[in-house]
C-alpha cells in the first residue's frame, strides 16, 4: 500500500520502519527542516513546541530507545543532544530520511473514493497527493491549553511551557508558575534558582517518582510485570479487559500463577546464595553525576527531608489510598528542594482571581507576579480535515490509535502516555500493528466497537483522578503485551513455562522491549534474547519472594496503599508548615516512592 506519515518525530520515524519493514511504499510529511520532532532545534524555532536546553530525559534510554535499535549498556538518562543523536543514528541505520519530504506542512486530509488525498504546502507551493492509509504521527503539542479560570484580568506577561527553553528571561523577576508536569517539575526547579520570588500554584497532586533509587539505579528499573500484574489484577476486584500471556482461558492463568509461585520461591532461594556475587558499584550514577552524595534526581541529595516531602506529597495525590496507581505520575522531583527551603512556594488551593499583577489563590492569600508560566499541557485536538477523533479522546480509537470507522486505513500513533514509560516503544507496537493491518495479516477484533468501549471503561476507571489527560495509560507493560499478544511477538506462554530462566527474566526482572523481538513477526532472533538477559538481576530475588506471598494471600489481605509501607508519624513535621503551605489533615495511608515502578 502507499502509505502517508504525518510527522518525523520519534513515532513518525518508527512508523515509517515499521511500514517498511512490511514493503509498503512510504512517503512522510514534515514540516521541519531535520527530524526530531520536539527534539529538534533549529533557528526560528521560538514560538514552536521543542525541547528545552537543559531537559533530561525521565524514562532511561533503555525504555525511550526502539525494540529493532536497543540501547546497549547500563541504564542511563540522556540529555535532549544526546536523544536526538539516537534518533538520528535510528534514522541513518535504517535510510529512513530519504521517505521524508522536509519542510512540508500537512494542511488538509480528505476522503476521495476508498482514497486519501493529503494537501502538503512546501516551499510556498500547495499540492495534492492521494493514498492508501495515512498515519498521523506529529504529537499531541498541537494547541497550547492557555485558559486558566482566574488569570482573566492579569496584565502581566503569560508565557506556555511550550515556549520555555531556559530560565534567563525569568532572572529577578517574580514568577508564578501553574500547573505541574515532568517538564514543569524541571521548570520550577530553574525558575527558582534566578526569580526574585518564585511560586508553584496546582489544584491537585500528581504521584512523583525520582529518576533514581538506591544511588545507582534508574527507577524505571524496578518496572516489573509481576508487580503490574499485582496492581491491575490481583489486588482489585475491577476486572481486567486487558489479555497477557495466558489469555482468557482460565485453566491457562491458574497453571501460569502456580509455576510463577513455583519459580518465585525458587529465584528467592537462589538470588540469595547470588548476592555476594554483585558486580562492583559503578563510580557514577545514571544522571552522569558522581555516586556519592547519595541523589535521587537533579541537584536532589536523597535524605530524610527530601524523602519526607515527597511521601507527604504522594498521599496527596491518592486521598482515599490506593495499592494501584490511578493518577498520572511525574517521574521528575529535582523541584522537591525548592520547596523544602523555601525558595518557591507552594499554593495548593489553585487560583481564585486576579485583577492587574495581583493574583489571589484559592487558599485567600495573594502575590504580585510580574510573569506566569503556564506548565498546563496541550488541548485534546486532533483533528485534520476529515480525519477526527471523536470527543478529542484517543481511548475512542483501538488501542488510542486505530480508527474504527475507517477500515483500518487511519492511525492516531504516539497518542499515548504511560503513567510509567516511553511513548516511543508504544509508538513503535502500534505502527507494527498498522503496517500488518495494512498488509492484510493482522485481523481487528470482529466486536471492534465493544472492545473499545470496554477498554475505555478500564482506563477511565485506573486514571480517574487525572480525568483530563484522556492520553494516559495506567501500565504500559500490560497495554503492550495485550497488542503484542495480537501481533503474534509475545513470547508463548508454552516457551515460557519450559524455559525457567526466560520465565522469571520475563515475569520478575525487568521490563525490556526486547521481549517483543524475540518471537513474531520481524523478531531479531538471539540477539534479542541477549539484550534481554542482560538486565541486572539485583531485584530480582525480592520481586519473586513478594509476588509468591501474594499470590498464595487472598486480594483482601494486601495493603490498601502502594507499596504497603508502613505508617510514619508525620505530626510536627515542619516541610507542613510555613514551607509547605497545604493544609488539611493528611490522610491516612503512606504512599511511598521507594520501591514502586
Amino acid at each position: 500500500m502507499k502509505v502517508c506519515v504525518v510527522g518525523a518525530g520519534p513515532c513518525g520515524l518508527t512508523t515509517i520502519k515499521q511500514l517498511l519493514d512490511e514493503d509498503h511504499e512510504v512517503v512522510c510529511f514534515d514540516k521541519n527542516p531535520d527530524i526530531g520532532g520536539i527534539w529538534l532545534r533549529h533557528e526560528g524555532d521560538g514560538d514552536q513546541m521543542k525541547a528545552y536546553d537543559d531537559l533530561y530525559l525521565t524514562i532511561s534510554m533503555k525504555l525511550m530507545a526502539y525494540s529493532d535499535f536497543p540501547f546497549r549498556g547500563d541504564r542511563k538518562f540522556y540529555t535532549r543532544a544526546e536523544y536526538f543523536e539516537y534518533l538520528c543514528a535510528y534514522a541513518d541505520r535504517f535510510g529512513l530520511r530519504e521517505r521524508i519530504r522536509f519542510g512540508s506542512e500537512v494542511t488538509d486530509i480528505r476522503r476521495v473514493s476508498d482514497r486519501w488525498v493529503v494537501s502538503v504546502h512546501r516551499h510556498g507551493i500547495d499540492s495534492e497527493e492521494s493514498f492508501d492509509a495515512v498515519a498521523v504521527c506529529s504529537g499531541p503539542f498541537k494547541t497550547p491549553n492557555r485558559t486558566v479560570a482566574g488569570l482573566e484580568k492579569f496584565t502581566g506577561e503569560i508565557v506556555h511551557s511550550s515556549e520555555y527553553r531556559n530560565n534567563q528571561r525569568f532572572r529577578d523577576k517574580r514568577v508564578l508558575i501553574v500547573g505541574l508536569a515532568e517538564s514543569g517539575a524541571d521548570i520550577v526547579r530553574q525558575i527558582g534558582d534566578v526569580a526574585s520570588a518564585c511560586t508553584l500554584a496546582i489544584r491537585s497532586y500528581t504521584y512523583l517518582l525520582p529518576r533514581v533509587s538506591d544511588r545507582i539505579r534508574t527507577t524505571d528499573h524496578g518496572t516489573v510485570r509481576a508487580h503490574h500484574h499485582e496492581m491491575y489484577r490481583r489486588a482489585t476486584t475491577y476486572p481486567l479487559e486487558l489479555e497477557s500471556f495466558w489469555g482468557r482461558d482460565a485453566l491457562a492463568k491458574a497453571l501460569f500463577l502456580v509455576m510463577s509461585v513455583i519459580y518465585g520461591f525458587a529465584t528467592s532461594v537462589l538470588g540469595a546464595f547470588g548476592a555476594s556475587r554483585r558486580k562492583a558499584e559503578p563510580a557514577m550514577n545514571p544522571m552522569g553525576d558522581p555516586v556519592d552524595p547519595a541523589k535521587l534526581d537533579v541537584a536532589t541529595l536523597e535524605n530524610d527531608e527530601n524523602w519526607k516531602l515527597i511521601e507527604t506529597w504522594n498521599r496527596r495525590s491518592h486521598p482515599e489510598g490506593s495499592w494501584s496507581p490511578r493518577r498520572i505520575f511525574c517521574k521528575n522531583v529535582s523541584f522537591i528542594p525548592a520547596i523544602a527551603v523555601g525558595r518557591v512556594t507552594l499554593k495548593d488551593k489553585g487560583i481564585e482571581s486576579s485583577d492587574g499583577s495581583r493574583v489571589v489563590f484559592g487558599d485567600a492569600t495573594d502575590g504580585e507576579f510580574d510573569t506566569v508560566v503556564l506548565c498546563t499541557g496541550f488541548e485534546h485536538d486532533f483533528d485534520i480535515g476529515d480525519l477526527r477523533v471523536d470527543d478529542g479522546n484517543v481511548r475512542n480509537l483501538y488501542k488510542h490509535f486505530l480508527h474504527p470507522d475507517h477500515d483500518g486505513s487511519v492511525a492516531f500513533i504516539g497518542f499515548v502516555r504511560p503513567f510509567s514509560g516511553g511513548i516511543p516503544v508504544c509508538a513503535e507496537m502500534q505502527a507494527r500493528y498498522f503496517a500488518r493491518v495494512c498488509s492484510g495479516t493482522q485481523q481487528l477484533p470482529d466486536n471492534l466497537d465493544e472492545v473499545i468501549a470496554r477498554e475505555k471503561k478500564w482506563e477511565d476507571h485506573w486514571t480517574a483522578l487525572s480525568p483530563r489527560q484522556t492520553e494516559s495509560i495506567p501500565s504500559q507493560v500490560m497495554y503492550l503485551d495485550a497488542l503484542a499478544r495480537e501481533i503474534g511477538c509475545l513470547v508463548p506462554m508454552s516457551k515460557m513455562l519450559v524455559n525457567p530462566k526466560l520465565f522469571i527474566q520475563l515475569w520478575f526482572g525487568s521490563f525490556n522491549q526486547s521481549s517483543y523481538r524475540i518471537v513474531g513477526p520481524h523478531n531479531l532472533g538471539r540477539a534479542a534474547l541477549d539484550d534481554l538477559y542482560s538486565e541486572p538481576v539485583e531485584n530480582r530475588r525480592d520481586m519473586a519472594f513478594r509476588h509468591a506471598v501474594l499470590q498464595m494471600t487472598p486480594s483482601s489481605f494486601h495493603p490498601k496503599h502502594l507499596m504497603g509501607t508502613p505508617q510514619l508519624n508525620w505530626g510536627g513535621n515542619p516541610l507542613l508548615g510555613a514551607r509547605y503551605e497545604s493544609s488539611g489533615p493528611l490522610v491516612s495511608g503512606l504512599v511511598s516512592t521507594r520501591t514502586v515502578g
